[in-house]
């Protein structure tokens, strides 16, 4: 659970003991002073008049008030939809740093907020929902990748070449990427502050998935692959995974620029949180205000 949703949960049960004391103590009260108050009272009293009375004022009755709306909130965060900020350039095109989303938290089953376990299942992960999730690494942290491999899929990368063998298949089907014309690349001027966001935009046949990628073919990471004690594995050159059920295969869509699944492995089920559905927003103190991101994400 992360520091907001921590806070959020503190918050609402510290104003919803207050609510209860409010309306099972103090109301019981405030009602005797209204039928004093109307007994006493030469004309009868406005609505207005009676509400003074039977609410709670000051900064306890502020707090009180509060309950409600933090309730509605949590709610609607744990189990319905929750924000996020992108902070890197690793999903680009899909999705640039500064863009606010929203996550659909019901989609996979409805989670116990404390331990992200499924309570009610709804659906499964689909190859190419792209997903917030726990980094397996360090739970603490949220991540944002595409879901690429699913339980039981044969996952390849050689040379920078994508190939997969589905569940029960017999064959590596290279995942082929047609690159956009001249005119449609956004992003090939690079920034040396960001250098991380600059590449050649092409379209991706995720198995009939499309979806847009982006490579920056001139950069190669360091970092060897991941290795399981089971996997084939050379270096960063080539590795072969088995995904095991349970778990998924991600990857960043900024292939040269995401540290995903090919470097630290496969994200358990019960680490998912949500897939994203939506930009709400989307700005960054160099480039200002971006209203053309709005919309859904593919």
């Amino acid at each position: 659970m992360n520091t907001i949703t921590l806070v959020l949960v503190g918050a609402t049960a510290l104003t919803g003991i207050m609510w209860l004391f409010d309306v099972f103590c103090f109301r019981k009260q405030r009602k005797e002073e209204l039928k004093k108050a109307e007994a006493e009272a030469r004309v009868p009293l406005t609505r207005r008049e009676k509400n003074e009375i039977l609410e709670s004022g000051g900064i306890w009755g502020n707090l009180v008030s509060c309950f409600p709306v933090l309730l509605a909130v949590l709610l609607v965060r744990s189990f319905l939809y929750e924000p996020f900020r992108i902070p890197s350039a690793s999903m680009m095109p899909t999705l640039v740093r500064g863009d606010f989303i929203l996550i659909e938290k019901f989609r996979y089953g409805f989670r116990n907020p404390f331990t992200n376990k499924v309570f009610y299942a709804t659906g499964t992960p689909a190859r190419g929902d792209v997903v917030v999730f726990k980094f397996p690494e360090d739970p603490s942290i949220d991540y944002i990748k595409r879901i690429v491999g699913l339980p039981g899929d044969r996952i390849l990368v050689s040379k920078g070449q994508l190939y997969i063998q589905e569940k029960g298949g017999t064959d590596f089907k290279p995942i082929t990427a047609r690159e956009l014309p001249e005119n449609e690349q956004l992003y090939l001027e690079r920034n040396p502050a960001y250098s991380s966001e600059a590449g050649v935009m092409g379209n991706e046949d995720l198995l009939g998935v499309q979806h847009r990628i982006m490579r920056d073919r001139g950069v190669m990471s360091p970092e060897p692959f991941f290795d399981d004690g089971t996997s084939n594995v050379v270096g960063n050159i080539h590795g072969e995974w088995l995904v095991p059920e349970g778990h998924y295969f991600v990857m960043g869509d900024n292939r040269e620029h995401s540290r995903d699944s090919r470097y630290w492995g496969f994200v358990p089920e019960d680490y998912l949180l949500g897939r994203a559905v939506a930009v709400w927003f989307s700005c960054t103190m160099d480039g200002g205000v971006r209203i053309d991101r709005i919309g859904g994400i593919n």
